[in-house]
């Protein structure tokens, strides 16, 4: 993953955070590495790893959404 993308991916993750404040849902995204986020609830402490590996920006945000989305929901 180039410099650039990388910096976009983890914008993204920022806009997501933001978007889910907006309903009271406070969540972290960490990008680990090219391959994985850690999510983790802010209020709880609960955390989980999901795999992103060699995705876009919208292929990302919905294997984030597919593999954590029932907990973030």
């Amino acid at each position: 993953m180039t410099d650039k993308e990388r910096r976009n991916k983890l914008k993204a993750l920022i806009y997501l955070e933001r978007a889910l404040a907006l309903d009271e849902k406070h969540f972290f995204f960490q990008l680990i590495d090219d391959e994985t986020i850690h999510v983790t609830d802010i209020e709880s402490g609960n955390s989980r790893l999901v795999n992103v590996a060699c995705d876009n920006i919208p292929a990302m945000l919905y294997d984030i959404l597919k593999q954590a989305g029932a907990w973030i929901m």
